[in-house]
């Protein structure tokens, strides 16, 4: 009687553990994980995997006085052997603040995936002290809307030139191996009483604000903004000659990739069961 029971506890116990085994879930959730270095505190949460992909909230939080520049698809998902890479773009953390993105892996039976690991890389520093281009001044209005400097392609897409206000629009391509780093703010208009007047900050929640970060074979827009200045006639913007003097506008710095890290992710059971 007692080898019986024996054995039937035996069986119970192999059925049971077989039964947990096999338990499948239509999405698996993971435990929350946290990355600190010298230069980033990495925050993986809200991760989770279904049939289809698998995705996570990714945020960078830059503890340094310089640029964070993220490039994911120089990262890796390595699930049961293989690996992939993510898609989405660039993502450029200002100096000691943080940003976030989503990053989604597209596949299948990944809702059967308790644990793999994804390796961080394309993290670089980016010095926001870098070697100025210099450039010539820029006559408005222009004979010509292009021109070349340095590893820079610009041209002017658009000029607004009224008594009042001037505003110049121009798309401004990089080429070069480094990172280029573009600071309209730094734009500013000769008038023809020999002073120079700084360009006016674009106002409003969706206006582009601060620095612009190029790598090789970007383009991005940057203007220029001026508004009414005092001296009458002499100084009415529709009707004089005016030069944009670019100053420390063109910049370029070489970027310092920081070391590759690994995060494991891990199977929440408690947090997948209660999700059920």
């Amino acid at each position: 009687m007692k080898k019986t029971v024996l054995v039937l506890i035996a069986v119970t116990t192999m059925f049971t553990a077989s039964a947990q085994k096999e338990k499948k879930y239509d999405k698996l959730y993971y435990k929350n994980t946290v990355l600190e270095t010298g230069e980033v505190t990495i925050t993986v949460d809200n991760a989770v995997s279904t049939e289809g992909e698998t995705k996570f909230k990714l945020k960078i939080v830059n503890k340094t006085a310089d640029y964070i520049m993220f490039k994911p698809d120089e990262c890796k998902f390595i699930i049961n052997g293989k690996e992939s890479k993510p898609t989405e773009k660039p993502k450029t953390i200002d100096p000691n603040s943080s940003d976030w993105l989503i990053v989604n892996l597209k596949g299948a039976g990944y809702n059967a995936v308790k644990n793999y690991s994804f390796e961080i890389a394309g993290i670089y520093k980016v010095s926001t002290s870098g070697t100025v281009v210099q450039t010539p001044d820029f006559k408005l209005p222009a004979s010509k809307n292009d021109f070349k400097t340095g590893n820079f392609n610009m041209n002017m897409t658009k000029l607004t030139k009224e008594s009042g206000k001037t505003e110049a629009k121009f798309d401004c391509a990089y080429n070069g191996d480094k990172v280029a780093i573009v600071f309209p703010s730094k734009m500013g208009l000769k008038m023809p009483d020999g002073n120079e007047y700084a360009s006016v900050q674009p106002k409003g929640l969706l206006a582009k604000k601060g620095p612009v970060l190029l790598t090789k074979g970007q383009t991005e827009g940057i203007t220029g903004n001026w508004e009414r200045m005092q001296g009458g006639k002499a100084m009415d913007m529709q009707k004089v000659e005016m030069f944009i003097k670019w100053n420390e506008t063109f910049t370029e710095v070489t970027p310092e990739k920081l070391k590759n890290e690994t995060l494991n992710f891990e199977f929440d059971e408690a947090l997948t069961e209660a999700k059920k």
